[in-house]
């Protein structure tokens, strides 16, 4: 083969996409029960975009970025994540005037420059969605009991919620520092990450998965003073921080959603304040998230905005079809649908067969038909390998009568109609 996809990259073939669009339809079917407007913005955006959301600290910024020079000399990336272009959107077209309060769901593909694995790809394709223009609890509620719906519609039973607390800035400040002076003199026996993270973003080593990083961060955590009865958490939550927490336990118990409050970790985004969490999913081994989301109450203003919150969440479509349920494959004889339209070999009715095949779908239904002369055995195999529903024969013989044989592909039977009574026959 001369060419080949891209590594990382995968073609979607028609066997594939029958359950992409399952999902993205459901996705998108649930985000509108719950109140949120589609909203797609382009693949290309300002480098700069991310440098001040994400953080030019981050993985993302540093090693994952596809970045470069276009011919005018602007620095573009490839959008590696959805929030900040949803942000930029919401502000550019002014919804934070003319709307105020927005509740925005978008879908399509991302980029980033990383090792390609199972459910890891450098084009990878995610679903989610934003509520920008309030800092209530509940909306964190809304957002994750959103997420949650949507997987467990798309087949992921099995999954959990780790939900946690990263506190306001204020806090982020004080965890920081708390970690740096525990972690201090265990500095050299970091791994070669956590080294350069420390200065950097010290809550990066809380992520690490070699075992004696983790082990001295968790030990920093648990050397931290916090409220009784809160979870444990790298950040001294402030009272204000404890009361948006607790309301937001509350209001997932109140709405029947299940989580997980009693593990360590951080988003490694810079713009995430106060809650965070991660659905994770057994089925998916070492990388385990398949979607994950949280506050920033700051992304808003610091793009140029007024002082609002936001929440939201970002699920993996490529991971989620990995998490979820086989789905028993629809029978044949139910699945089948459309017409066939054919034409006996050496018949010369292709003017009339096509007007035909245009006239049903105009009336909305699905048709393909034979171009190539080939034998009517060949024209019937190819549209029982479509799934068609109906083959209507179109000779020279149906044509002076102004009829159409009609064959039933599930039932078997045959019958030739006036044309009229048969695309009132299709149509039923």
């Amino acid at each position: 083969m001369p060419f080949q996809t891209l590594r990382g990259t995968t073609d979607l073939l028609a066997h594939d996409l029958t359950s992409w669009r399952r999902l993205e339809s459901s996705a998108l079917q649930i985000a509108q029960r719950y109140g949120y407007q589609e909203l797609r913005t382009p693949v290309m955006e300002d480098a700069a975009l991310f440098l001040r959301s994400v953080g030019e600290t981050t993985d993302i910024v540093q090693k994952e970025m596809f970045r470069f020079t276009d011919r005018g000399g602007h620095d573009i990336v490839l959008r590696p994540e959805g929030t900040a272009p949803v942000v930029r959107a919401y502000l550019q077209h002014h919804l934070h005037k003319t709307e105020g309060f927005a509740k925005l769901f978008y879908l399509g593909p991302m980029f980033r420059a990383e090792r390609p694995q199972a459910g890891r790809l450098r084009q990878f394709h995610q679903f989610g969605a934003e509520a920008i223009g309030s800092v209530s609890p509940w909306v964190d509620v809304e957002i994750i009991t959103l997420c949650v719906h949507t997987l467990l519609e798309s087949g992921v039973a099995d999954a959990t919620v780790w939900l946690a607390s990263m506190g306001c800035r204020d806090d982020q400040a004080r965890g920081a520092q708390h970690l740096k002076d525990r972690l201090a003199p265990h500095r050299a026996t970091l791994c070669e990450d956590c080294q350069n993270r420390f200065d950097r973003n010290i809550f990066r080593v809380l992520d690490c998965k070699q075992p004696g990083c983790h082990a001295l961060a968790q030990d920093a955590v648990n050397s931290l003073e916090r409220q009784p009865g809160l979870p444990p958490t790298p950040f001294a939550l402030c009272e204000a921080c404890v009361a948006h927490f607790d309301t937001v336990r509350h209001g997932l118990n109140t709405a029947g959603i299940a989580f997980d409050d009693a593990h360590v970790f951080a988003r490694g985004l810079d713009y995430y304040t106060r809650t965070v969490f991660e659905v994770r999913s057994p089925r998916l081994g070492a990388q385990d998230a398949v979607a994950a989301g949280g506050r920033y109450d700051h992304l808003v203003e610091e793009f140029g905005g007024p002082s609002l919150g936001a929440c939201g969440f970002a699920a993996g479509i490529e991971r989620v079809l990995l998490a979820a349920r086989p789905v028993d494959p629809v029978p044949v004889a139910t699945a089948r649908a459309g017409v066939y339209v054919a034409i006996p070999p050496k018949s010369n009715v292709m003017s009339e067969a096509f007007r035909l095949a245009q006239r049903l779908r105009q009336q909305g239904t699905r048709t393909t038909m034979d171009y190539d002369g080939r034998s009517l055995k060949a024209q019937f195999r190819e549209a029982d390998q479509l799934h068609c529903q109906v083959v209507a024969i179109l000779g020279e013989q149906e044509v002076n009568a102004g009829s159409v044989t009609m064959k039933d592909l599930a039932g078997g039977e045959q019958r030739t109609l006036p044309l009229d009574d048969f695309m009132k026959a299709v149509a039923a």
